[in-house]
């Protein structure tokens, strides 16, 4: 199975195992008209695409932790009556992102949402890699069509962060939020957004908006990311195998903030922002390519430009320009 492809016998075995109890192979074998040789085949594929099938000799295959499948239906379900997005799942895939952005080069120009258990080369800012183990997370890509975008892109990002950490909070999970768009709290980063663009930016194009959240964090990702993560599970313990219900959230989010942000665009977001924004009012550092620049975070313009006040006055700077840290205490 290549990753993206359908392959409706090993997607009935996952389903079969995700419940984390043991399952005999005779039992599997007979369900899925599969010989013995035929099942362990099916197994090694699964674990080929990061799936943590354990087997056992006497008691059969397993997950070892029960998951909710990613299910198209049911998110498609609680999306508000008459949405026009088209939702997809996958078991695995490169990038969500990727395999929409080559859609979008295609011509698809309908509102698209692929989602993926597992992807095995997710991006994010900075050239940076997106870790996602199966079942651990959220990997979300959406496609959106914008005729014509007010004042261009910038401030999109932030605009769907606003929403995002919105939805989160409505949920019990309580986040702010990093300019220009991670998700985070006091201990860490919980997600954050890739937003990629095919066509002009300050005319018809059509846009990509990644999302990544960690629901869980296991102790190799931990191990393998340069700064410190948070997943639902530590911040709202029973939401986390709510897979198919925070997704359904935050897809809506993401969906009206593109519908908004086509409208207005970042103006209306701009006080929303500060409900949110976790550096407002404190001493941060600026990294941009060639130095580095220090000053107190003052929120942002109505552009979606980060506010800081420096030493030489008030500055904006946009992402893609620059990173943000907390500046440390002298020692």
């Amino acid at each position: 199975m290549t990753a993206g492809e359908g392959d409706y016998q090993l997607e009935r075995l996952l389903a079969l195992i995700a419940d984390g109890r043991f399952h005999s192979g005779t039992e599997l074998g007979e369900k899925l008209d599969l010989t013995r040789a035929g099942l362990w085949k099916q197994v090694e594929r699964l674990r080929s695409l990061s799936v943590p099938v354990e087997a056992v000799k006497g008691r059969g295959y397993r997950l070892p932790d029960p998951v909710e499948l990613l299910d198209a239906k049911a998110i498609a379900d609680q999306l508000p009556p008459g949405s026009r997005l088209n939702v997809r799942t996958v078991l695995a895939c490169d990038s969500t992102n990727a395999q929409l952005l080559a859609e979008a080069r295609s011509g698809v120009s309908t509102p698209q949402v692929l989602l993926a258990e597992a992807q095995t080369a997710g991006r994010g800012r900075w050239g940076r890699p997106w870790f996602a183990e199966f079942g651990a997370g959220l990997c979300i890509s959406m496609l959106w069509r914008f005729p014509l975008v007010p004042a261009g892109l910038a401030g999109l990002s932030l605009a769907c962060a606003v929403e995002l950490a919105a939805a989160l909070r409505r949920l019990g999970a309580p986040v702010g939020l990093k300019w220009p768009n991670d998700l985070v709290t006091e201990h860490g980063k919980l997600g954050g957004l890739l937003i990629e663009l095919v066509g002009e930016p300050a005319g018809p194009c059509t846009v990509v908006i990644g999302l990544g959240v960690n629901l869980r964090v296991p102790a190799s990702i931990r191990a393998a990311v340069d700064q410190p993560a948070v997943s639902i599970a530590d911040i709202a313990p029973t939401l986390a195998g709510k897979r198919n219900l925070i997704a359904a959230r935050l897809i809506d989010a993401l969906a009206g903030a593109c519908a908004g942000f086509a409208e207005q665009g970042f103006a209306p977001f701009q006080a929303r922002w500060s409900e949110f924004d976790v550096f407002a009012g404190r001493q941060v550092v600026m990294l941009l390519p060639d130095r580095q620049i220090e000053g107190i975070a003052a929120g942002v313009d109505d552009q979606g430009a980060l506010c800081l006040q420096s030493e030489d006055g008030m500055r904006q700077f946009f992402s893609g320009d620059l990173r943000l840290k907390l500046r440390p205490n002298p020692s």
